[in-house]
């Protein structure tokens, strides 16, 4: 008999104060590729440029990075709900939750696009992962890279660094069950606000 995978549960509830703003989440379709791409690259853009790198081999490098980290995510993350989020319709981020595990809500990865960063949207977000787990006796995880300035926000929400796994620490909210450990784990995915 084989195992199924199941499916992604694409379930999230927009907190009030943004959904009145106009903001929602909806699945991820084919045709959000190259604003996933340009999210992509605008978020990662300031850290090439001390590079000293040409704008052209800046674009061309961050556009391979995403679709190597796009090819993982799809491929690994097969219980992932990939969310685009929206306002007013129009896309203005992603949010790739992840529920496929017992006891964790991982938070695969979140950005916005950088005119809506620092106002409290990916904080508004992130709380209503932290109600679910909250909720459901569950603890929400992700990863990190050491150096993001995500990492204090995640801190100021509650989260507690576990373990450091090369570049990226892994951080929990909730509670972490005591036989978790704290070793290094399967890998280290991206998460950046």
């Amino acid at each position: 008999m084989s195992e199924t995978t199941p499916a992604p549960d694409l379930s999230f509830e927009m907190p009030p104060e943004l959904a009145t703003q106009g903001f929602a989440v909806r699945p991820r379709t084919p045709q959000d590729t190259d604003f996933l791409r340009e999210l992509y690259i605008s978020f990662r853009w300031a850290e090439l440029e001390a590079a000293g790198w040409p704008e052209a081999t800046r674009r061309s490098f961050l556009a391979d990075q995403f679709r190597l980290q796009d090819n993982h995510y799809t491929t690994h993350y097969t219980t992932t709900a990939f969310l685009i989020i929206t306002q007013n319709g129009a896309p203005v981020g992603r949010l790739y939750i992840d529920r496929g595990g017992v006891h964790e809500i991982r938070l695969v990865d979140i950005i916005l696009v950088p005119m809506l960063t620092g106002r409290g949207i990916g904080s508004a977000i992130i709380r209503v992962l932290l109600d679910e787990a909250a909720r459901t006796g569950r603890y929400v995880g992700l990863h990190v890279e050491s150096y993001n300035p995500a990492r204090r926000l995640y801190q100021r929400l509650g989260f507690v660094d576990r373990r450091l796994e090369g570049p990226y620490f892994y951080m929990s909210w909730g509670d972490f069950p005591a036989d978790a450990g704290t070793v290094a784990g399967d890998g280290a995915q991206l998460n950046t606000i």
